[in-house]
C-alpha cells in the first residue's frame, strides 16, 4: 500500500488523482476506472467538508494487485452525509460500478474505500488506452 496526504485544498484534486494513476501505472487494467471514481469522492469530500465547517484534509492510500485496485479516501472531516449513495454523487457513482465498496465514519473522521477489478473477460492491456497520465485538469 502507498498513501499520501492532501490539505484539502480543492487544487489538489488533480494531484491526488495523478497519485492515483501512477500509483497503478499506465498499463494498470483498473487505472481509469480508479481514477475516475477516486475524483468523484474527492470533490464530494470537499463539498461536504465545505458545507459542514469540517476539516477538509484527507489522505489517498492504493493498494493494487496485477487485477485489481483498491483506494481508500480517508477524510478528516467527521460529516458523514456525502457518503450515502443517496446523498453523494460520488459514492452513488461508487455503489453502481462496484459492489465492493464501503463508509465508516469515527471520531477521527470519514473513510470510504471501493476495489475496481478487471473483468475476467477483459483483455489484458499491455499499452496505456489513452495518451495523458490519466489525471484531468481540474477538481
Amino acid at each position: 500500500m502507498i498513501s499520501r496526504p492532501y490539505f484539502g485544498d480543492a487544487a489538489e484534486a488533480g494531484a491526488a488523482r495523478r497519485f492515483i494513476s501512477h500509483s497503478l501505472g499506465a498499463a494498470h487494467p483498473c487505472r481509469d476506472d480508479a481514477v475516475q471514481l477516486a475524483g468523484e469522492l474527492i470533490s464530494e469530500s470537499l463539498r461536504h467538508a465545505v458545507a459542514c465547517g469540517d476539516l477538509a484534509g484527507y489522505t489517498i492510500a492504493v493498494t493494487t494487485t496485477r487485477d485489481t485496485c483498491r483506494v481508500v479516501l480517508s477524510a478528516q472531516s467527521r460529516c458523514a452525509c456525502w457518503t450515502r449513495p443517496a446523498l453523494g454523487r460520488g459514492v452513488h457513482l461508487v455503489s453502481q460500478f462496484t459492489p465492493l465498496w464501503g463508509a465508516m465514519t469515527t471520531d477521527h473522521g470519514t473513510t470510504v474505500w471501493f476495489e475496481v477489478t478487471r473483468s475476467p473477460h477483459e483483455p489484458r492491456r499491455s499499452q496505456p488506452s489513452r495518451s495523458d497520465d490519466g489525471a484531468h485538469a481540474g477538481p
